[in-house]
């Protein structure tokens, strides 16, 4: 049993949890820790659009503005975030779960319907999310299967009119109520 916290004050749960190997603990642990939503576009070298959703995006520096997430080196977008190719980070709001559900789905259904336009720098870009940054890739470091690409921010525009959408326990929700300001 692992204990788990509540809000301050309250007495952790405890929670039986099955870990039989460091994956399956791994995999526990993350499905608790909630996660943002993005979609990443590009364009492969033929003009072909390509994108992907993105659960591990985060912030990398303010000052140069970077931002960093994590991709399979077999994904089907991943020669879209070599180093100096551009792509636009999307971040989905609360009513984008078929957004987000796409952009994870087939990668020849990704770019078929409405959800989409040409945008900054001639790029896919989804329509109507909380904040789109356009970002050039200045680093990839790959480690076993997988690569950390590091993108610096060269513009952008921001829509908060709603909720965020974030994943946790494998599913997406919004986020809910201010806890503590």
């Amino acid at each position: 049993m692992l204990p788990f916290g509540n809000n301050e004050g309250q007495k952790p749960v405890e929670r039986n949890v099955n870990i039989v190997t460091p994956q399956d603990a791994f995999l526990a642990a993350f499905s608790l820790h909630p996660a943002g939503v993005a979609v990443i576009t590009g364009r492969l070298d033929d003009g072909t659009p390509v994108g992907f959703t993105a659960t591990s995006l985060a912030s990398f520096s303010a000052e140069p503005p970077r931002a960093s997430l994590n991709i399979a080196q077999h994904a089907s977008s991943y020669p879209a975030v070599a180093v100096g190719k551009s792509v636009i980070i999307h971040f989905l709001g609360e009513t984008q779960v078929d957004i987000a559900r796409i952009m994870a789905g087939p990668a020849s259904e990704r770019f078929t319907g409405d959800h989409w336009r040409e945008g900054f720098a001639d790029l896919p870009e989804i329509s109507d999310v909380r904040a789109a940054l356009l970002a050039t890739v200045v680093a990839v470091t790959e480690v076993g299967n997988n690569a950390t690409v590091v993108m610096e921010i060269s513009d952008g525009a921001t829509h908060p009119d709603c909720a965020p959408l974030v994943y946790v326990e494998r599913r997406y929700h919004s986020v809910g109520d201010v806890v503590l300001g």
